[in-house]
């Protein structure tokens, strides 16, 4: 009898589902469409419209391209295979490189979880300052990203600062070709590129695509040093993404100018920042790829456990995070006037003579982003320790050292990052602007140096509760005391700001 029961009640659902999909079809399109015109009321977000056009119609636009038709006539003609076959390839090409985007993925789920899991691990330092750049974007331009590559979370962060302004879509690298990362990125409306595969019908496509989405304004995020620093400098440019963008401008039809921001990251605690350093002690070099998605798949796992770690102290003893995290923003570079002042045939020369063109641009660009590179505590305080040289540093040498160190960048108006440990401090400063006219310059100044210092104290307390809990230093009987086996970690974190003292 039960048996009968449950067969006729599932025929019975399935002819209501047959009479009333189409109903139910509209009650979901409407739902969804509900939510997505939510999100966007919500976040007030600038949508790149092109980003929701389905992906049969970029592959449609993508193989009406003389150029790649070319190509793969090559290809087939030097691999000694059919057209056909030559086309299958090319599919497939498009198919792994075309992200999904979904409002919905990217807001009501990567927003949500990357806001708990960043403010989790991290104190996420927002300057409001420096959205003003962004603020003052024309929104005729196309906008392109130019960031360094400090850790697999930079996709994350970065995505997160900008969530209020823009979806942004990135150039994924091959660490992130696994389940579930590749699913999750192209619902992000990020790309896949094979950062070493140097095929031509590959590049062919590749360079079509990011062409296609230049000129339909999508706005994009290049890692320009093209992988992970190993030793925490900055990497030296990589051209293949910018001289795919910079001939977009090739096209008559296409009259934008395209508009770089140098977007600079840093943080207290790489999360990978031990994987990346024994790369660099021994190691072999990469094959395929494995060691990035060897890293992609460690990151995956550590997050979860830094998670839980946070979760436990949270609960039984405070948290206990990895310290300050931030990303700060360069005016924006207008590709129209640098070609303009200093490279006007660039469009039109050879490829032998154009690359080193393009690298010029790219080196222009690396220098802006390195110029704003946000100096959080540990960065900071582990240039002042390696500068110094001592293994056990008086804290007050240090303090000395540290604000003279300061007064240098300062100069160079660089981005010391001040997060909410410094609020008081900051108050305490504008209260002495505000009462400079009814005190002697001597007592101002006086005022002035005894916050500097309490600027540096802090500083100094925050880089060491991260540094101590890896035994790298601690304080100790009014000493720092450096622990001479784990000087490469400092000298990796040192290395990320180390450019702003040399040439670069």
């Amino acid at each position: 009898m039960w048996v009968n029961i449950a067969l006729m009640s599932l025929i019975f659902f399935l002819i209501f589902c047959i009479f009333f999909r189409r109903k139910l079809k509209k009650y979901g399109k409407d739902l969804i469409r509900k939510s997505s015109l939510k999100v966007i009321r919500r976040f007030r977000v600038r949508l790149d419209r092109f980003k929701l056009t389905r992906k049969k119609y970029i592959k449609f636009q993508l193989l009406k391209e003389r150029e790649i038709w070319e190509e793969m006539e090559r290809y087939a003609e030097k691999n000694g295979i059919s057209r056909e076959e030559a086309l299958e390839r090319v599919e497939g090409y498009i198919d792994e490189i075309l992200p999904f985007f979904n409002i919905l993925s990217y807001y009501k789920f990567g927003y949500t979880i990357s806001h708990f899991l960043l403010n989790l691990i991290y104190n996420v330092v927002i300057d409001r300052d420096n959205f003003r750049v962004i603020s003052k974007i024309p929104k005729n331009s196309v906008v392109i990203y130019i960031m360094n590559h400090r850790s697999n979370a930079d996709y994350v962060l970065v995505a997160y600062m900008l969530a209020e302004h823009i979806a942004l879509s990135y150039a994924v690298g091959e660490w992130a070709r696994i389940w579930p990362l590749e699913y999750i990125f192209k619902s992000f409306g990020s790309y896949f590129i094979r950062r070493k595969y140097r095929e031509p019908l590959y590049h062919r496509v590749l360079e079509k695509y990011v062409q296609l989405i230049s000129k339909n304004g999508i706005t994009q995020g290049i890692f320009i040093e093209g992988g992970l620093s190993r030793d925490g400098r900055i990497l030296p440019s990589k051209v293949g993404l910018m001289d795919y963008i910079i001939r977009t401008k090739l096209d008559p039809d296409f009259t934008k100018d395209i508009l770089f921001v140098p977007t600079a990251i840093n943080y207290d605690r790489v999360l990978e920042d031990m994987n990346l350093l024994n790369e660099i002690a021994g190691a072999k070099p990469e094959k395929h790829g494995l060691k990035k998605i060897v890293s992609g798949v460690m990151l995956i796992f550590k997050i979860p456990k830094v998670v839980i770690r946070n979760g436990f102290f949270y609960i039984f003893k405070g948290i206990r995070k990895y310290g300050y995290t931030s990303v700060a923003f360069g005016p924006p570079i207008s590709l129209d006037r640098y070609i303009e002042k200093y490279c006007s045939n660039i469009l039109t020369l050879p490829t032998k003579t154009r690359i080193p063109e393009v690298k010029k641009f790219a080196d222009y660009v690396l220098k802006r982003v390195a110029a704003v590179i946000p100096i959080t505590p540990v960065p900071f305080l582990a240039y002042a320790i390696l500068k110094d040289g001592r293994n056990r540093i008086p804290e007050t040498d240090l303090i000395k050292s540290m604000t003279e160190i300061k007064k240098e960048l300062i100069a160079k108006d660089a981005r010391i990052v001040m997060g909410n440990d410094f609020l008081d401090l900051i108050k305490e400063k504008q209260k002495i602007e505000e009462m400079e006219q009814d005190r002697t310059m001597e007592l101002v100044n006086f005022e002035y140096g005894v916050i500097e210092i309490e600027e540096m104290q802090k500083s100094m307390d925050l880089a060491l509760e991260v540094l101590s809990l890896r035994k790298i230093a601690k304080k100790k009987k009014g000493e720092i005391r450096i622990n001479p086996d784990r000087k490469d970690i400092l000298d990796y974190y040192s290395n990320s700001i180390i450019h702003l003292f040399e040439s670069f």
